[in-house]
């Protein structure tokens, strides 16, 4: 019993480990806003699951009226220091690179500034 309790431990672990870095790293493109002191960037819903092909106004325009928008989280902005340096790209269209985990992007990295 206690050999088969710690094989269901060890197949739950290596489940959730293994669902973790299946996560791929992908540019993501999305208007930034910033609400209730956390950082959210709006994607289009079509991006989900492949990233952002490309990440011009048009494009993503077109993509956002084709599918909707959603506003996901970027994880850096827990730390009020991080977020007043991205407070310049509030309501601009951005890319960054991250992974989408937990209904965020975690390890996020600005990529560009694409403007109004």
């Amino acid at each position: 019993m206690k050999n088969m309790a710690f094989l269901l431990l060890f197949l739950c672990l290596s489940n959730s480990y293994a669902a973790k870095a299946s996560a791929e790293t992908e540019n993501w493109c999305g208007k930034y806003f910033e609400q209730d002191g956390r950082g959210y960037i709006q994607l289009a819903r079509n991006d989900f699951g492949i990233g952002s092909r490309d990440c011009t106004l048009s494009g993503y325009s077109k993509r956002a009226m084709e599918s909707g928008t959603a506003d996901i989280e970027l994880e850096f902005t827990r730390n009020r220091s991080t977020i007043s340096k991205w407070r310049k790209f509030n309501n601009h269209l951005i890319e960054v690179r991250g992974k989408f985990s937990n209904g965020s992007i975690i390890g996020t990295r600005f990529i560009r500034d694409r403007g109004v």
